[in-house]
């Protein structure tokens, strides 16, 4: 198979060939993808390839993703879902299948879209109500799995972490644990209005950092990425904290070297 499918990808020209859930599409409309856009859901953007060989992978700008493998990071493995395989015999099925709460897209409508926030701040908090919204804060990897930014209320407090978009469950930590949470906020931004800031004291960030959440005795928490083994994680730092904490694998881990999310 091709290059896998992400969100958060320029994709073109027109005929650039991608893989999603076992099942090689080819471009009809450039355009650059979010999570909502996948080919199964955006017949006016991708068919299904006659020819099912992988072919040559797409010519695109990708803006946040690292090209590593990880076989043994369970959460890059779906949490314990299975991927579902379409085959070439299908493609009008394929191309109906829509969620029945989100209006299918048009091409002129694949521009960058804007969340305008009262107040002058370019982001949001919104309740995950079973559909990611547009301009969700995300990031994908080359094992085709996306992340998004998310928090969820732990002991009185709401702490940052990341949603995966298949299982659609949050995973945070607190107290050493990893927190896992099925009811959860997800981040909302313009995606000209935000960007990654290499952080070394979270007491004196270069920028303005994205509240992400609390403590419950109200100590504000900062959204943090986290690289491990070129597997980009979400997670939580604190001005009272000299390292980012994120949950992976049953547990809290602490990192030294992250990055905190600010807006401009």
């Amino acid at each position: 198979m091709g290059e896998k499918w992400r969100a958060n990808v320029a994709y073109g020209p027109a005929g650039t060939r991608v893989e999603y859930e076992g099942t090689v599409y080819e471009l009809i409309q450039p355009h650059t993808s979010q999570i909502g856009w996948e080919p199964t859901m955006t017949p006016a953007l991708w068919r299904v390839a006659r020819n099912q060989d992988s072919g040559s992978s797409h010519h695109s700008s990708d803006h946040h993703h690292s090209d590593h493998h990880h076989s043994s990071d369970h959460h890059s493995s779906d949490h314990h879902h299975s991927d579902h395989h379409h085959s070439e015999e299908k493609p009008q099925q394929q191309q109906q299948q829509q969620p029945q709460q989100q209006q299918q897209p048009q091409p002129q409508q694949f521009q960058q879209q804007q969340n305008v926030v009262a107040g002058g701040i370019p982001y949001q908090w919104v309740e995950f109500n079973g559909n990611f919204p547009q301009n969700v804060v995300s990031q994908s990897n080359s094992l085709g799995k996306t992340f998004v930014v998310a928090r969820a209320e732990v002991q009185g407090g709401k702490h940052p972490g990341y949603a995966d978009i298949r299982n659609k469950n949050c995973y945070t930590s607190y107290g050493g644990k990893e927190v896992e949470a099925k009811k959860y906020e997800v981040l909302v931004c313009e995606p000209s209005r935000y960007q990654w800031t290499q952080c070394s004291n979270p007491q004196n960030i270069n920028g303005n950092p994205i509240q992400g959440g609390n403590e419950n005795d109200n100590t504000p928490l900062y959204v943090c990425k986290i690289n491990r083994d070129g597997v980009p994680y979400f997670g939580k730092t604190s001005p009272k904290a000299s390292c980012a904490y994120y949950g992976f694998n049953g547990k809290e881990h602490k990192v030294e070297n992250f990055e905190v999310l600010t807006f401009h």
